[in-house]
């Protein structure tokens, strides 16, 4: 594969030379895909593509992941087929500028001319920024390009108020993506989070998530100027309000890029007007992805793209595949937290069912038309979620006993238990982006491929947006690691101290008496005598009320200081200290009867605490179903012992004072 960066050049096959090389326009992922499909599809056919950014093809639909810290920069490559490399020439950094259709050439800004024989403009979008006064300064940014998000990235670490405006799901994915434990990440919602298909119960449920996960909300406060001189200082909003801020993103939906097929005579209305073989006006020249629109829609996600990539190839060597929309669907995942919508949403005489479990962080919404399911809203993580989306692809019919079986339980099809990938059907489709089935997957599997990596490179699968690389895990038997958590090492190193504490409580002697006059304080005074025992035996108490600051924070909606994990981090420091101040109350004593029994509780319930703190802060080494089972468990005796502890205690105090 070679790329031009130099000289200009002209490059014309005759028709007794080598065959005219097919020019694509845009090497996004879409492009890419349809320059691997006529590579994999020809023996000989010559490819050149043409991208604006200097830097290598990658993957722009992780971008958020990238932000987000997930995937590295080389992870995000998306290369042409390196089988295939010495049939593509690459102009990385070259902006075609124009088209002469008569001679069938496009030239670049650098002068060359390349000639061919078919034409492919997959041109892409670009980032739609309000008029607002000021977007010229420094810390304002779009949020579109690998360019952009390292910009982002450096933000990240330095700026300590970032405004983000836009709530779709990429505004949602930037706003994850930019928040860390030391800076403040506001939301700017205009009306509704990700557009009017939420209702208020799904609307509540979604927001309670974001609180809890540090990041504020501007309801209802457009920006209306930005605020600075030449980096961005704060922002002013319509109600007069000033907002500290000093990185500034812009998600705020795109526009297809339209202007060379404008320039060029093209038929184009909001995108580049294309047929069901994505033809455009002049039958030598398709377009595909966020710039064509068809049948008065256009696409701004990849899924449909890379469908037009198939078609559009397939017309160029003769073979007539017709594009076919899919249903609409939309995934987001923010840390572990899926928010999906599936399929036709507003319905004319439909029947809507919905299930809501806020405690839990659940919002489910079925659509029906005539008695069958065609489309599906859910917030929070949802076990029958794969086979829910068969149901909606085969239009299931359901009883009226099932639906309000859902409207109790939140389950439309199975008990509570995890959906194993293996037995759904060959025809279901594992990975939207690329339109991979199960019996693709189970093929390649077979065909040797025994790693996501594989995988992916086979078919695909998981190298779009990565949201189905569990269900790739499920089918290789490979564990799925969970998230790394906020101070897990400082969340381990305090629960493995806890363990030891107790462990010296029960195992060592109790401390004995000093038998000596001659010291005029004795150690021991602090577990015999009456007013240092009531210091730490209060200072105990007040410790134990600290501790119960998590489960507000977990359960109280307006309780929202500071991240879940942080906290979670000082109840285990509480935890530490106040074991520390039960050896000196008790010095280092069982005690009989009740003492006995409080003890006893007391040190189960730390040490139940301190077992699911390791099991918590190393979650990222273990599968979901090991850390599910174990947590799940410990997590419960742990509730039930603080429960026995309270009346304990008070008993404990009463019993003190009256005897």
């Amino acid at each position: 594969m070679s790329s031009y960066l130099g000289n200009p050049i002209e490059k014309v096959e005759s028709e007794f030379g080598k065959q005219l090389p097919i020019v694509i326009i845009g090497n996004g992922p879409v492009g890419i895909r349809a320059a691997n499909l006529i590579l994999e599809s020809t023996p000989n056919q010559e490819v050149i593509i043409f991208g604006e950014e200097k830097s290598r093809p990658y993957n722009r639909v992780q971008l958020s992941l990238f932000l987000a810290g997930k995937v590295t920069e080389n992870q995000l490559e998306n290369p042409v087929s390196a089988s295939e490399s010495e049939r593509v020439t690459e102009f990385l950094g070259h902006r075609v500028v124009n088209v002469d259709r008569e001679r069938k050439s496009v030239t670049d800004d650098r002068g060359n001319i390349i000639h061919y024989s078919k034409l492919i403009l997959a041109l892409g979008a670009s980032p739609l920024v309000p008029k607002i006064e000021n977007t010229h300064l420094k810390g304002v940014h779009q949020f579109r390009t690998i360019d952009g998000t390292n910009e982002l990235l450096r933000s990240k670490k330095e700026c300590k108020n970032i405004y983000v405006i836009g709530s779709g799901p990429l505004g949602l994915e930037a706003a994850f993506g930019m928040k860390q434990p030391n800076n403040n990440v506001t939301l700017q919602v205009r009306s509704h989070l990700l557009g009017d298909y939420l209702n208020d119960d799904a609307q509540e449920v979604l927001i309670d998530y974001i609180a809890a996960s540090g990041i504020k909300l501007s309801v209802q406060k457009p920006v209306k100027r930005i605020i600075g001189e030449q980096h961005i200082e704060a922002v002013e909003l319509e109600n007069g309000e000033i907002v500290p801020c000093d990185c500034l993103i812009f998600c705020t939906g795109i526009s297809p890029n339209k202007q060379l097929a404008e320039k060029i005579g093209l038929e184009t209305r909001r995108g580049i007007i294309v047929d069901q073989y994505t033809r455009t006006s002049d039958e030598s020249i398709y377009a595909i992805g966020d710039c064509c629109e068809f049948r008065d829609r256009t696409f701004g996600v990849v899924s449909p793209g890379f469908k037009q990539a198939k078609s559009c190839v397939e017309h160029i060597l003769g073979h007539l595949h017709e594009f076919e929309e899919d249903l609409p669907h939309v995934q987001v995942k923010f840390n572990n937290y899926t928010t999906a919508y599936y399929g036709e949403l507003d319905v004319e005489d439909g029947e809507y069912y919905s299930y809501t479990n806020r405690l839990k962080g659940i919002y489910r919404k079925l659509i029906l038309k005539e008695g069958r399911l065609v489309g599906v809203i859910l917030i929070g993580n949802w076990e029958e979620e794969s086979e829910i989306k068969i149901a909606v692809n085969e239009n299931r019919k359901f009883r009226n006993k099932a639906l309000l079986k859902f409207e109790e339980t939140g389950l439309l099809i199975n008990k509570p238990q995890e959906i194993q990938v293996k037995n759904l059907p060959d025809s279901y489709v594992v990975c939207l982006c690329s339109n991979v089935t199960i019996g693709e997957l189970n093929a390649a599997i077979k065909s040797g491929c025994r790693t996501i990596e594989a995988l992916g490179e086979k078919t695909k699968a998981g190298t779009v947006c990565g949201s189905c690389k569990p269900m790739l895990a499920q089918l290789l038997d490979k564990p799925v690691p969970n998230l790394v958590m906020r101070h897990q090492g400082k969340l381990f190193v305090t629960s493995v101290i806890s363990v030891c504490l107790i462990l010296l409580t029960i195992l060592f002697e109790p401390l004995a008496a000093v038998d000596t006059v001659q010291i005029k304080w004795h150690i021991e005074k602090l577990w015999f005598d009456n007013f240092w025992k009531q210091v730490s035996g209060y200072t105990l108490l007040g410790l134990c009320l600290i501790a119960t600051a998590l489960a507000l924070r977990k359960r109280l909606k307006n309780f929202n200081f500071g991240h879940v994990d942080t906290w979670r981090y000082v109840h285990s420091v509480v935890g530490v200290i106040a074991l520390l101040i039960l050896m000196i109350h008790t010095g280092v004593r069982m005690g009989e009867n009740l003492n006995f029994t409080l003890m006893t509780v007391f040190l189960g319930a730390t040490m139940t605490g301190a077992l699911v703190g390791v099991f918590m802060s190393k979650n990222h080494h273990w599968s979901d179903h090991k850390l599910r089972q174990h947590r799940y468990w410990w997590s419960r005796v742990h509730y039930t012992l603080l429960w026995a502890l309270l009346p304990l205690l008070i008993f404990h105090i009463i019993s003190v004072y009256y005897f």
